[in-house]
């Protein structure tokens, strides 16, 4: 295993239905190799940053907080975890 995991964000905009999200991701296909390890790693990641698993939208959302302050604390436990944002990295726009 390398140090770094590569991930992407495919930031979503998930406010319809019965669901009010204040931000949302999902990841891109770079993550299916990974083991299980990298994985738990990953949802600690983004339980931190206040996200879950939502099953009816196969998606990762935050419902509460302002969007850009959940997006940027993602990205930040993220990097701080050792994984490498190859796409969605919203700290490169400040």
């Amino acid at each position: 295993m390398t140090k770094t995991s590569p991930i992407g964000l495919d930031w979503r905009d998930e406010n319809y239905g019965s669901v009010c999200a204040v931000t949302a991701f999902r990841t891109s296909s770079d993550t299916i190799d990974w083991s299980d390890r990298i994985r738990a790693r990953f949802r600690a990641c983004v339980k931190r940053a206040g996200f879950a698993f939502h099953d009816g939208r196969c998606a990762y959302i935050a419902t509460s907080g302002e969007p850009s302050a959940r997006e940027k604390a993602l990205c930040d436990e993220l990097a701080k975890a050792g994984f490498q944002i190859i796409r969605g990295d919203v700290r490169a726009l400040e």
